[in-house]
């Protein structure tokens, strides 16, 4: 009978096996979480360009002699692209010298018949008028003269253009004749880009673009780089698409070894402030692919509480819900801390 009641007692003593276990006290530090405004930030995708592209074409027509570069190829300012054939501008500079000289006779010979005139009317030979004809013959060959000269002066400055040049530094990145093709004004030649000045061009949202400013900093990813850039709002198109509802910003690239024209990229543009909860990274727990965090409350228990997390950087892990200002949460929890262990002591932290 004595045996059965110690049987008995010892039951009683033991735990039973649905009872949690007591709670532990571990001495580690809290922080207070507190709501900061942090940037609210509007991603625009789009490409690098050249600041200046240039169609470059003829003045003159006439048939494209040769073609010296090819697409790809680095170019200099005023270095040689095309060259056209000049026989046809040569033989209309002839012609001009021609009719510059004709004009240049007519002119002397008018003026020897002023002067005769002029010698007779004085004698009382010929009548004042017959003088005032010869002056007036003279007049019209002096225009006649200035008109062929101003003609000369524009044939012989056509020479210049069968040289095609470059007007700036950079890259050809289209041929679009061929030798003995015929070159037209109008029509281009050749496309070149500079890679000095490179931009990112983008389109924003209506409701971003009213924040976006000349002058703005911005953080462009490029993908093929692999890295970022700091970027500054060039321009800003004021007239929107009016069916995708989007405005054109230019972002000026500082020179960055490999970006070239063409590039795909990100650009992440600060247009205001949002109210937000940081939490440390190293009081973030994960169970089961999900975020969480110890909650200290006021009887020193620790819960733990899920959270919706965005994204992490240097200041620490945004939470988007779980958590509410001014609760304290344990920075760094032991990894064996579970639900219902006491904070002995916290030392809190904002």
């Amino acid at each position: 009978m004595v045996g059965m009641a110690l049987l008995s007692a010892a039951c009683a003593r033991e735990r039973s096996p649905h009872e949690p276990p007591p709670p532990r006290s571990f001495s580690v530090q809290t922080a207070t979480v507190a709501t900061r405004q942090l940037p609210l930030l509007h991603t625009g995708t789009g490409s690098v360009v050249s600041d200046q592209r240039v169609d470059i074409g003829s003045r003159v027509t006439a048939y494209i002699r040769a073609i010296e570069v090819r697409e790809g190829q680095r170019v200099t300012e005023g270095q040689l692209l095309a060259s056209l054939d000049a026989r046809n501008i040569e033989a209309v500079v002839r012609t001009a010298v021609a009719a510059r000289d004709q004009a240049l006779a007519a002119r002397e010979d008018a003026q020897r018949d002023v002067d005769d005139a002029q010698t007779l009317h004085g004698r009382g030979a010929v009548s004042a008028s017959y003088l005032r004809k010869a002056r007036l013959q003279l007049q019209m060959a002096n225009e006649a003269l200035a008109a062929a000269e101003a003609e000369l002066a524009r044939v012989q400055s056509e020479r210049q253009y069968v040289s095609i040049r470059s007007p700036i530094e950079g890259v050809v990145v289209a041929r679009h004749r061929r030798a003995g093709d015929l070159a037209v004004p109008g029509a281009p030649l050749l496309t070149v880009e500079s890679d000095s000045v490179l931009l990112f061009e983008t389109q924003v949202a209506e409701r971003a673009v009213a924040a976006i400013q000349i002058g703005d900093a911005v953080q462009v990813s490029i993908d093929a780089l692999g890295a970022s850039l700091q970027g500054e709002v060039q321009r800003r198109v004021a007239s929107g698409d009016p069916v995708t509802r989007r405005f054109q910003v230019k972002v000026r690239l500082p020179r960055a070894e490999g970006l070239l024209p063409g590039m795909f990229g990100r650009a992440l543009f600060t247009v205001g402030t949002r109210p937000a909860i940081l939490v440390p990274a190293e009081a973030v727990v994960e169970r089961g692919g999900l975020r969480g965090v110890y909650v200290v409350g006021d009887d020193a228990r620790v819960r733990f509480r899920w959270l919706r997390t965005e994204d992490a950087s240097g200041q620490g892990v945004t939470v988007s819900a779980g958590l509410d200002g001014g609760e304290r949460i344990v920075v760094a929890p032991p990894r064996d801390m579970r639900e219902g262990d006491l904070v002995a002591a916290p030392a809190g932290v904002s």
